[in-house]
């Protein structure tokens, strides 16, 4: 009987078919196992990270690295000091290892916080700066500098960005406000000085030009404060007096110029001119008496010394007699005191008629306007009764009143060319040019109105020519 399936016992060719699996195994076995071996007694080489690049150094020329200083530096504020020294790293980290990227982001998240946390906007703007942006950092910083102006690393910096950009007059002022805290400021104010004040001497002239008189005031006020006793600054003060009409203000210029040129004639001239109509009329007497010593035979600056002389006794009438002579607009009641005061034919005459002006019985002057009326020279209206003394009173008038005067007083020529009305509408400037109360045709504007100092120089002619002195 044959055996049971689970008894029987393999033939030959199966146990050598399963021994061949088992061998493969354990072959497969031994490789898996070696392999394990060698990845644990021999790992594999790490992976190597990219060589890291050194920073790339900032964008300066030498020159301008001292200019990029501590923000804190000349900042009085106190500040938290977890605050300052990040932002003090952020500018180490700029000027050493060219860090623009993370000293920007640092001064915008601080100013996001504080607009008004200045060596923030110092920050960003040396960034600025080093990015060659002159510019922006002119913009960021000019409100820092009207807020701090003794801030030294704003203005500092503020200083060298608009040198750059060619404006040499606001650079020199922002390193004049922080000179005395910075060796480099005070080096750049000796420096820039001459050409500065060049700068704001030209702008002042191309102001007067345009005759944009507040523009020349403001560079006037510039020269003032930066170079106060330089010559150049006088003389600016003189033009913008002359444009102004300040006879003051000019003789004050032309004296400090006079003194430091003391061979000049023409400011000597001036300076007797000016001293007798608004200053010392002695001291212009005594300069116009040793400038005609000096030249004897000059023809014209005898006739200035004739006119000292009479300046000078204008200067012994009573006081309202010379403020109405300096007065740039006369009125028809001013013409009429200077020619009581000035003609002593008029003031030493009887009157030869009665005339009555009822609207000057309560004028502080009515006693000379009387006189002038009454004399003649100058009329009434006859139906109103009125002489309008607050009119002002027009060139060629005022000429025709000499011209009635000569023809009352004097001989000559000249005592026949006042006929016809004081305030007629005739040829008036021929007579008086002949008759030399005029020194040029281009004085005779008969519908200008009539300054003091014209008036008075008309009057000393008519009075030499009456005989006078």
């Amino acid at each position: 009987m044959p055996s049971p399936p689970s008894l029987q016992r393999p033939t030959l060719p199966e146990v050598g078919r399963h021994g061949c699996r088992a061998t493969a195994a354990l072959l497969l076995l031994a490789v898996l196992l070696a392999a394990g071996t060698a990845c644990t007694s021999a790992p594999p080489p790490p992976v190597r990270e990219p060589a890291r690049r050194p920073p790339e150094p900032l964008a300066l020329a030498p020159a301008d690295r001292p200019y990029l200083i501590d923000p804190f530096e000349g900042y009085s504020p106190d500040v938290d000091p977890e605050r300052r020294e990040r932002l003090t790293a952020a500018w180490r980290g700029l000027l050493e290892r060219g860090e623009t990227d993370a000293a920007s982001r640092i001064a915008g998240e601080m100013l996001a916080d504080d607009p008004q946390f200045f060596p923030a906007q110092v920050l960003a703007a040396q960034v600025e700066f080093a990015a060659g942006d002159h510019r922006a950092v002119l913009l960021r910083l000019l409100p820092v500098g009207d807020a701090l102006p003794a801030y030294t690393a704003s203005q500092l910096l503020l200083g060298r960005a608009t040198e750059r950009m060619g404006d040499v007059a606001l650079a020199y002022a922002s390193y004049r406000s922080v000179a005395a805290r910075s060796p480099l400021a005070l080096k750049r104010v000796n420096e820039l000085h001459p050409r500065a004040l060049e700068i704001v001497a030209n702008r002042l002239d191309e102001a007067l030009r345009g005759g944009k008189l507040p523009e020349a005031e403001k560079q006037l006020e510039l020269l003032r404060s930066w170079a106060p006793s330089e010559t150049l600054t006088y003389e600016a003060a003189r033009k913008v007096a002359v444009a102004r009409g300040d006879l003051a203000a000019e003789l004050a210029a032309v004296k400090e110029l006079a003194a430091r040129r003391a061979g000049d004639r023409q400011l000597l001239e001036r300076r007797a001119e000016l001293e007798l109509e608004v200053g010392d009329p002695s001291a212009g007497l005594k300069i116009a008496q040793d400038l005609a010593a000096r030249h004897p035979g000059d023809s014209a600056l005898a006739q200035k010394l004739e006119s000292a002389k009479f300046r000078w006794r204008l200067s012994q009438l009573p006081r309202d007699v010379q403020e109405v002579a300096a007065r740039p607009e006369l009125s028809r009641a001013d013409f009429a005191l200077l020619l009581y005061w000035l003609v002593p034919d008029v003031r030493n005459s009887r009157p030869t008629a009665g005339r009555i002006a009822t609207d000057v019985l309560d004028n502080p002057h009515q006693e000379e306007i009387v006189r002038v009326v009454n004399l003649g020279l100058m009329d009434v209206d006859p139906t109103l009764h009125r002489f309008s003394p607050g009119s002002s009173i027009r060139r060629g008038p005022a000429l025709r009143v000499v011209l009635r005067l000569l023809a009352r007083f004097g001989a000559g020529a000249c005592a026949g060319q006042g006929g016809g009305n004081a305030g007629g509408s005739g040829n008036v400037c021929d007579p008086a040019l002949a008759c030399g109360l005029l020194a040029a045709e281009d004085d005779c504007d008969p519908t200008g109105p009539l300054a003091g100092s014209d008036a008075v120089e008309i009057l000393r002619r008519s009075v030499k020519l009456l005989g006078g002195a």
